[in-house]
């Protein structure tokens, strides 16, 4: 198709064949061959991993001051929390209409609308003085991450081969695990120093060179304009019902392993204070968590690459499963912080497993429109995660949600060991 990226052009450069070679009729034609690891990183440095650091960083500043202004403009904790909430709303809304513009208006124009929504969003929270204004704000904070995630995943499906897709997916995986780090603390201290009016124009500010990098750097606006893909309002079903077995074997896998991951969030604090721990020891036990889980991403790219997707994934779930089942029998300091950093230690061996069996799972001819649906069914996972576990605590009793959370990891393996097939084809 003429808006096709062709092998061996990205970022206007020839020779470079790191993309998906095209089919061809010529059976004698040898196909190009895959670029080292370092290419690979060096093609994708500008025009994706550095804005994948700074949106993360933006996007975790973002969840930290919501709630913090929300309080500061005079609202009780419940309504904070539920401001909170709809920036998750948002992200779950936009994934499905953000697949469908990566598709009809190009990869490259979708994340700079990503990208802008975030200035702009950022621009007006400094001038908020309502928590109800908050709230609508909160709701296009997450729009806006959508956009730009479905975007970047669009991208990297149609520019980088299978071979090498776990590797750049893992690889922007850890890019935000590190700018969550890096956010957070940046503009607490903004925040702390200044006001929350400055945190968030600062916000802005590092979305504009996030803007700048992928409007130089991403040269190609790839679209896929195949007359015979459904509209807006039938995308759901018709992906849905034409992609079934997918999705009801290796969706409902991805799913569950984004409410592990949610539910660990949630659960590892509630413990921590259940047994007497203080909020400064919770932190280091969270803080060490989260940064074995950072360290793990070139692991997983290589096990997704070398050893499959499949294979990858019941590790991240068998690991994840473990740890979360073995945190009611800590009760010190110590094994808390052991069963946490397990958790992390799985987690991060699933570094862009989501992103990358997505973008292996979708056809060429829909591949936005896919994409967003799959995005949609996980983030319905971390959604649904704290609420169900949340749940169980309040109606039995806390140690009750630890072994129900675990249940749900044993279920995404059996789905992966005997319902989905490998993607990773050489």
């Amino acid at each position: 198709h003429p808006n096709r990226v062709t092998p061996g052009k990205i970022h206007g450069r020839t020779a470079q064949p790191i993309m998906q070679p095209p089919t061809s009729s010529d059976e004698s034609a040898s196909p190009p061959e895959i670029p080292g690891t370092l290419a690979l990183y060096r093609s994708l440095a500008l025009p994706v991993f550095a804005p994948t650091f700074i949106m993360s960083a933006c996007q975790s500043s973002v969840m930290l001051l919501i709630p913090l202004f929300a309080l500061e403009l005079g609202a009780h904790p419940g309504v904070a929390a539920v401001i909170f909430a709809i920036r998750g709303l948002g992200n779950m809304v936009i994934d499905v209409p953000a697949g469908y513009a990566a598709s009809k208006l190009g990869d490259k124009f979708t994340m700079l609308i990503g990208i802008g929504m975030m200035i702009a969003t950022a621009f007006a929270a400094s001038f908020t003085q309502s928590a109800l204004l908050l709230s609508f704000i909160a709701f296009f904070f997450g729009a806006a991450m959508a956009i730009w995630l479905l975007a970047r995943l669009t991208f990297i499906s149609e520019t980088i081969a299978v071979v090498q897709r776990g590797k750049a997916v893992s690889t922007m995986a850890g890019l935000q695990r590190f700018g969550g780090l890096a956010g957070p603390v940046s503009t607490g201290v903004i925040a702390a120093t200044f006001s929350f009016e400055v945190a968030f124009l600062c916000i802005a500010a590092f979305a504009c060179i996030a803007l700048t990098l992928t409007l130089v750097f991403v040269r190609k606006n790839v679209k896929v304009d195949n007359p015979e893909s459904p509209n807006l309002l039938r995308i759901v079903p018709h992906i849905l019902s034409n992609h079934q077995h997918t999705f009801l074997t290796a969706g409902i896998a991805v799913s569950c392993c984004t409410l592990l991951r949610a539910s660990r969030q949630l659960l590892i604090p509630l413990w921590g204070e259940s047994i007497g721990l203080n909020t400064n020891e919770i932190g280091y036990i969270v803080g060490c968590a989260a940064a074995v889980d950072m360290a793990m991403f070139p692991l997983a790219g290589y096990l997704m690459d070398n050893k499959g997707r499949r294979t990858t994934l019941v590790c991240c779930l068998a690991f994840l499963s473990l740890a979360i089942f073995l945190i009611p029998f800590s009760n010190s300091f110590i094994t808390l912080l052991g069963c946490a950093m397990l958790a992390g230690f799985g987690n991060g061996l699933g570094s862009g497993i989501n992103m990358t069996m997505g973008a292996d799972f979708a056809p060429s001819s829909i591949r936005g429109e896919f994409l967003g649906v799959w995005r949609l069914m996980s983030d319905t996972g971390s959604f649904t995660g704290p609420l169900i576990t949340g749940y169980i605590a309040s109606s039995f009793m806390l140690a009750a949600a630890f072994p129900v959370s675990s249940a749900f990891g044993l279920v995404g393996i059996c789905l992966v060991i005997f319902g989905v097939k490998e993607t990773l084809q050489p």
